[in-house]
């Protein structure tokens, strides 16, 4: 078997925050910058953080070049919002991480448009950290798309081991994670568990689209083939 390196996207992909995150924005755009602001018009869903932080600022004429304080005043408030909502971990996630945990040829990795520490506060809140080593954040670029060759590399140089795109995987719940995983050359699985449904997933190409992770059987299959 050849070695698999499984590339997972966070928000709405491994997790469900229940709104955690957006409501970590809204605090900071209130509290620390003193706007009453209306997040609906910015798009969120599998965008970089250092992205989001760059339009908010735009969009509610913040001070320009503040996008760094108003990702550090974000970071701060979200363990609070963690602890107060009502997120969970979706539907067959838990399986399948084990399951690579424990499987000495498939390897589980991190490729996020979330900060590093936001994305630590947020799997740690469900005990999913530990299953990473290693991974790509919004710290490494603001463009989601070069967050690929980073991950594999990284992957290459913690794991000493060569992996190749054809048994690389993206998995994600958005069509930035569909591009992100093209842009990489690898394959790419996604999930409905998010905002885009089947339907509007498959319009982008991926390799498989699936409603949730649930069916076991069926993904442990697509990577030890």
């Amino acid at each position: 078997m050849h070695p698999v390196l499984l590339l997972w996207d966070i928000d709405s992909t491994l997790i469900w925050s229940g709104g955690a995150g957006e409501e970590a924005l809204r605090q900071a755009l209130l509290n620390d910058f003193g706007v009453i602001g209306d997040l609906n018009e910015i798009e969120i869903a599998g965008r970089t953080d250092r992205a989001i932080a760059q339009t908010i600022v735009r969009h509610f004429q913040l001070q320009a070049g503040s996008e760094t304080e108003f990702l550090e005043c974000y970071l701060k408030h979200l363990p609070d919002e963690m602890s107060k909502h009502h997120g969970k971990i979706l539907p067959g996630v838990k399986k399948l991480l084990d399951y690579a945990h424990e499987h000495r040829e498939i390897h589980n990795a991190i490729l996020t448009g979330n900060m590093r520490c936001g994305a630590q506060i947020k799997l740690s809140h469900f005990d999913l950290w530990t299953y990473f080593e290693f991974g790509a954040f919004a710290d490494d670029d603001i463009d989601r798309n070069k967050l690929g060759p980073i991950a594999l590399e990284r992957a290459r140089a913690h794991l000493k081991c060569d992996f190749v795109t054809a048994h690389t995987w993206v998995i994600g719940d958005t069509e930035h994670d569909i591009r992100c995983g093209k842009a990489l050359g690898c394959k790419t699985l996604a999930v409905a568990t998010g905002r885009y449904s089947v339907e509007q997933l498959s319009s982008h190409q991926p390799d498989l689209v699936m409603n949730d992770l649930s069916d076991f059987e069926s993904v442990r299959k697509l990577w030890e083939e």
